[in-house]
């Protein structure tokens, strides 16, 4: 079985070019789609080993090489009718972002495509011709491909993860401090992110915080309207946060734009994303982007972004997060 894992280190996408590759595969009756950036490999299918406390997603552990991770069905999880696919013929998509490495059983694999992600559809053009699948599939995916008169569902696998795991860290239990006097009601955060999830929960995240001004918008795209129209007319946004896989335009090609507009070229951007690698550090580096981090705690986001506004975000800071 080849290991697709490698293939991403084989073909290394140009900053700011808006591409991405995507491994297609198959689950129950449609075909859908992981950035490879986020793909370790693909293995046949191993038979778990049981662990008390399981998310009802999570089949069990496996062992890959040392590295024990959880098993998870994809199609019960997604609430999307089972094939009957013998176990044999079953494949695990194994994937690591944000520091978590996860099993994924699908159907099959088919193939790895290189596209522009002007061609991937924003998710809400998925309430059209995908009738035929679960609506709670619909809503973990945050994009649609047409290839070869298919389509392809852009499956959002840290919203899965995030549901499996119940990462405390993304929740903030307490208020927020504010060490730096950060008049954050006065200050516009534009954020773009196109997992309806993650958007709502830094949306509110940063409203509880002050940030009373706080936009969101679905992806690179709308988010560059936005911010191109409020710069022309004399009121670029005091920060930018963005993740950097987004459909129609990523967050590379965003800040690329974004450093190319007279007036918006000093204004600070955090790159806020699962797929922060050293490959993907450059890639920021070289399209301007400010600081670059993983998912972090949200207190540490909304510190760099205090720290962005009010001048104090170092190279120092920038190199530790």
């Amino acid at each position: 079985m080849p290991n697709h894992g490698a293939h991403q280190s084989d073909i290394l996408l140009d900053a700011g070019t808006n591409e991405l590759e995507v491994l297609v595969f198959k689950l129950s009756h449609g075909l859908f789609g992981v950035n490879v950036a986020k793909v370790r490999e693909v293995i046949r299918f191993q038979t778990p080993t049981a662990s008390p406390h399981m998310h009802q997603s999570v089949l069990g552990m496996i062992n890959i090489r040392g590295s024990v991770l959880p098993l998870v069905d994809l199609c019960g999880h997604l609430a999307l009718e089972r094939l009957g696919t013998q176990e044999q013929d079953l494949r695990v998509i194994v994937t690591e972002f944000n520091g978590i490495q996860g099993g994924f059983v699908v159907d099959g694999v088919e193939q790895i495509h290189r596209i522009n992600w002007n061609k991937v559809k924003p998710a809400p053009d998925l309430q059209t011709g995908c009738a035929a699948l679960d609506r709670a599939a619909a809503s973990t995916c945050t994009g649609v491909i047409e290839l070869n008169d298919r389509l392809v569902l852009m499956v959002d696998f840290e919203s899965v993860c995030d549901a499996i795991l119940q990462e405390d860290r993304l929740h903030l239990t307490e208020p927020v401090d504010n060490p730096h006097q950060i008049d954050r009601a006065s200050r516009r955060l534009v954020v773009a992110e196109d997992s309806p999830f993650m958007r709502e929960l830094l949306l509110k995240t940063f409203r509880e915080a002050g940030y009373a001004q706080a936009e969101a918008y679905a992806n690179g795209a709308e988010a560059w309207r936005a911010l191109e129209a409020c710069a022309n007319a004399g009121q670029p946004p005091h920060c930018i946060v963005s993740d950097i896989e987004m459909p129609q335009m990523d967050g590379l090609h965003l800040t690329k734009r974004i450093r190319e507009h007279i007036a918006m070229r000093d204004v600070p951007v955090i790159l806020f994303s699962s797929l922060i690698s050293d490959d993907n550090r450059k890639k920021g580096v070289q399209v301007g982007a400010t600081v670059q981090v993983a998912k972090p705690e949200m207190r540490q986001l909304i510190d760099l972004v205090d720290r962005a506004i009010n001048g104090t975000l170092t190279q120092e800071h920038a190199k530790a997060a």
